[in-house]
């Protein structure tokens, strides 16, 4: 019997979500996104002794517009919590924190696998910033240039009402160039979207 009801109950709360998927609403809509980052940085990016937290809390907050149930544009700002070295240049007591990031441009083509569940990819550019260079002895360390970058990602979404949809997404901003570019790095998330429709 407790079975039964149970059943009954799950069946009710999945129905009771609305059909129209948010995928239907061209519009704006905004993006909060959290997670984890992998800077891909290693101790030897500064000859340093150690390093801590590689893999960091990263958070992204995007706007974009939706044309159709197809694709969408969106521009964000990922943000990566500090790396820190220790060490730096095998001397102790030289420690250092490096900062991560960008702003991303984005086009956004969707495909619709039901009323309410979406997969999509993101291609675009990045514009792809660190600080925390340092000098030990006449030597510099992680003096990044800032550069534009190729950015993309993977991600699935799901429409909780027409105008709120959860998100689960991997975003990568991939290296170029030679030894003063910064590390490609990767943004995995959870995140909520708002669509004004």
């Amino acid at each position: 019997m407790c079975k039964k009801i149970g059943l009954k109950t799950l069946f009710i709360f999945f129905c009771s979500f609305p059909v129209l998927s948010n995928a239907s609403i061209p519009g704006f809509y905004i993006l909060g996104q959290i997670g984890s980052g992998n800077t891909h940085a290693e101790a030897s990016d500064a000859a340093a002794l150690s390093i801590d937290n590689k893999i960091v809390f990263t958070g992204r907050i995007a706007g974009g517009y939706q044309f159709n149930q197809n694709l969408a544009v969106e521009i964000g700002y990922i943000r990566f919590s500090n790396v820190d070295f220790s060490g730096v240049g095998g001397v102790l007591g030289q420690n250092v924190s490096l900062s991560e990031k960008a702003i991303d441009f984005m086009a956004k083509p969707m495909l619709p696998l039901s009323t309410n569940f979406d997969i999509y990819a993101k291609l675009g550019l990045a514009y792809f910033k660190a600080k925390g260079s340092i000098i030990v002895n006449r030597t510099p360390y992680l003096g990044y240039s800032d550069s534009w970058v190729p950015a993309l990602g993977l991600g699935l979404s799901y429409d909780i009402t027409p105008n709120v949809l959860l998100d689960l997404a991997w975003t990568r901003l991939q290296s170029v160039g030679g030894s003063r570019a910064i590390p490609s790095a990767d943004f995995y998330s959870v995140g909520v979207a708002y669509y004004f429709g």
